[in-house]
């Protein structure tokens, strides 16, 4: 089977043309290329490529140097995998070295080394993951369907390879679900009892790479049906018991789209919202997600005790140190009145601010020592009950509390 007037159409013309250099380039020095991967799968769907996958039977890395000057290829990027990421024709393109993998232990990312296109292709993860069109001349766009993805395309099933697909890399798991919601495709019967059966080495990945799954799901345009996916296996209780279910997750997700959260992390901190305080610190220590998630989840714990009934001043001394993107998350969830007592320091308390420092009272006779701050810590809650104040206001407030 040739895909070539399949390619012409899910394919832009600087992506066709870029294709054609390095059928161009591979063939003067006698490499074999092939398109592969989800770069096959796409064109068989008749959805557009936005990534162009490459193996070659050749160490990538030298390569672009190889190529006609007149084409000013330039390396992106070079992995410890074997790829590179090249710039062509205005064209990003991922080349791969053929290559086999060798897990050293469940969760472990593999040992790769060179091999052929054929095992390359046999490392995998699912059926419709292992086409490949040729690029070279005899075989340009020629069909390679050595594992039956084709037929997987055709009844819109998800099929591993092997029967030790999950044990070697639970992520995986994720994955298939992944393309499960995205293309609306089901789990093949053998495949489903396999990955049931692999959740079990879910807890051997690190927090990084768990992560890293997570935020590709986020980022898929059907993700309120692929975290439904993960519910129905029970994925996340696997890798932490306190990770919340994906329909909570999904509704959280839309309460915080319309606030202007930093949209790169916005998912994060709705799924860290939902792990109870007494976990939460553990689940975001699971994830690895570093200190700015752990200073998160600190604050949002202390805003979930806040007492309803409470002074102004009060209210600006909890909340001073506790960042708006804490408050503005706690917003969705919490009762009408913390809500409230949220809102008023957001749009007034928030705006009240010493003029005013030590300095200043030393020159007005207080000795230095811990009444400076005793002094300063009236004025300012003087100021959230009464409202803020000039600097020669503070001043006149300040020598009350001397």
């Amino acid at each position: 089977m040739n895909i070539e007037n399949l390619l012409k159409t899910t394919i832009s013309s600087s992506q066709y043309r870029a294709i054609n250099i390095l059928r161009e380039q591979f063939d003067r020095l006698g490499i074999r290329a092939f398109l592969v991967g989800g770069t096959v799968r796409d064109i068989l769907l008749g959805q557009p490529i936005t990534d162009i996958d490459i193996v070659l039977e050749s160490n990538p890395r030298d390569i672009a140097s190889k190529f006609d000057d007149k084409y000013q290829v330039k390396v992106n990027s070079i992995s410890q995998f074997g790829t590179c990421k090249i710039i062509l024709s205005g064209q990003i393109i991922d080349l791969a070295m053929a290559r086999k993998e060798k897990y050293p232990s469940s969760g472990d990312l593999p040992v790769v080394e060179e091999a052929s296109f054929e095992d390359d292709l046999a490392r995998r993860d699912f059926s419709i993951n292992a086409l490949a069109a040729g690029i070279n001349s005899p075989d340009w766009c020629e069909l390679i369907d050595f594992h039956n993805g084709l037929c997987d395309l055709t009844a819109k099933e998800i099929r591993v390879l092997h029967s030790k697909s999950f044990e070697d890399d639970p992520t995986r798991i994720f994955r298939g679900l992944r393309y499960s919601g995205r293309l609306g495709f089901g789990l093949e019967k053998g495949t489903k009892e396999i990955l049931l059966e692999g959740l079990k080495f879910l807890p051997l990945l690190s927090g990084v790479r768990i992560t890293n799954e997570i935020q590709k799901i986020f980022s898929e345009e059907n993700s309120d049906v692929i975290l439904r996916l993960l519910d129905v296996y029970e994925v996340m209780k696997y890798v932490h018991q306190s990770f919340p279910n994906g329909l909570d997750l999904s509704k959280r997700r839309d309460l915080l789209q319309p606030l202007g959260i930093d949209p790169h992390n916005k998912d994060l901190y709705a799924f860290i919202s939902l792990i109870n305080s007494t976990d939460r610190q553990n689940a975001i220590e699971r994830l690895n997600l570093g200190n700015e998630f752990m200073k998160f989840g600190s604050d949002i714990g202390k805003i979930e005790l806040l007492e309803e009934k409470i002074s102004r001043s009060e209210l600006h001394s909890q909340l001073k140190q506790i960042s708006e993107t804490a408050i503005m998350v706690a917003g969705t969830y919490v009762s009408r009145k913390t809500k409230s007592n949220l809102d008023l320091f957001l749009q007034e308390l928030n705006k009240i601010n010493l003029l005013i420092d030590g300095q200043d009272l030393i020159e007005m006779g207080v000795p230095q020592g811990p009444r400076i701050g005793d002094v300063l810590s009236k004025t300012l809650a003087y100021m959230a009950e009464s409202g803020p104040l000039s600097k020669s206001e503070q001043l006149i407030i300040a020598k009350r509390f001397i």
